[in-house]
């Protein structure tokens, strides 16, 4: 089993555009995510997953500088981009990581990638409020370090769906997730080892300058230490230096 990590992420965002590659300790913000996905011990490969647009021209290089591999299609089509990038890096297992979501960690995705196994899945994730399935008897984690984890097969049915394609309205793996009935989907819950992280209030991905500020700070203060630093360090320092949760809007 050939596992790639899909890294989905284009420069042209209307809220903060050319996120991916803003400077946090001079170096662009996709490397250093994808030096935190590189300590993955499930992970053959890192592809960068982004569009035809020449404006995202330096991701492209950036790959191609970090020896990572690159895919590039349509803007809008974002299931028809992972398809193509698993069948051109001969993945038979997509990790689906989001660009604004730097603060990922490799035991997360390991995690994900184990339990997807185990249960011979076609579609396992992080549980987060924004499924279904969650609610007051459900354990969701904070939102902007999500993991989604999905057979290369189940990726390719997306064509099958095309109420779901470049739909607005719904995330473009919603189409395996809203079925049950057709794929067998797994949820890694905020529990044990990840229950300081049953947080749903907070939200980690870089949507705007405030969120792009507080990742900076946390990259500041425990990168030096520690490149590969821990989501319990995150939450750690959020909680010791609580003046940071003003940039997360709470």
């Amino acid at each position: 089993m050939s596992v790639g990590a899909f890294i989905v992420v284009q420069l042209s965002s209307s809220r903060l555009p050319a996120k991916g590659i803003m400077k946090i300790l001079e170096k662009p913000m996709i490397e250093l995510m994808i030096k935190r996905v590189q300590h993955s011990r499930r992970i053959d490969k890192v592809v960068i997953t982004t569009s035809q647009l020449p404006s995202d021209d330096p991701l492209e290089e950036l790959a191609e500088q970090l020896g990572v591999g690159c895919y590039r299609g349509a803007l809008e089509y974002v299931m028809e981009r992972i398809s193509g990038a698993a069948e051109a890096f001969k993945c038979d297992t997509v990790v689906e990581l989001l660009g604004d979501n730097p603060l990922v960690h490799s035991d997360l995705i390991d995690d994900v990638i184990d339990l997807h196994t185990s249960k011979e899945c076609d579609y396992t994730a992080t549980l987060t409020k924004e499924y279904p399935l969650s609610g007051e008897t459900f354990m969701p984690f904070s939102a902007g370090i999500r993991v989604q984890a999905y057979s290369k097969n189940a990726c390719e049915k997306y064509s099958e769906y095309p109420d779901y394609i470049n739909n607005e309205d719904k995330h473009p793996c919603a189409y395996i997730f809203e079925h049950p009935d057709t794929f067998r989907l797994e949820f890694l819950e905020a529990v044990g080892k990840w229950t300081f992280l049953n947080r749903p209030d907070l939200n980690f991905a870089v949507n705007y300058k405030k969120n792009f500020d507080l990742v900076r700070s946390v990259f500041e203060m425990l990168h030096p230490k520690n490149a590969n630093f821990s989501l319990k360090q995150v939450c750690d320092l959020l909680d010791r230096e609580r003046h940071l949760y003003l940039q997360m809007g709470l």
